[in-house]
């Protein structure tokens, strides 16, 4: 499964999963499942990875 890159507050995520009502779960990579970040996809940049 290739990785969705995006910034959040000017650090890079990775795109976990995003929902129908638009949020999106993001986390940091090498990071544990434990410090997932729930945002709305209007608050995330995507990256040209």
């Amino acid at each position: 499964m290739e990785k969705t890159y995006v910034i959040y507050e000017g650090k890079e995520y990775i795109l976990i999963h995003q929902y129908d009502s638009g949020y999106c779960e993001i986390k940091e990579e090498g990071k544990l499942n434990e410090e997932i970040i729930l945002v709305h996809y209007s608050e995330l940049t995507m990256t040209a990875m």
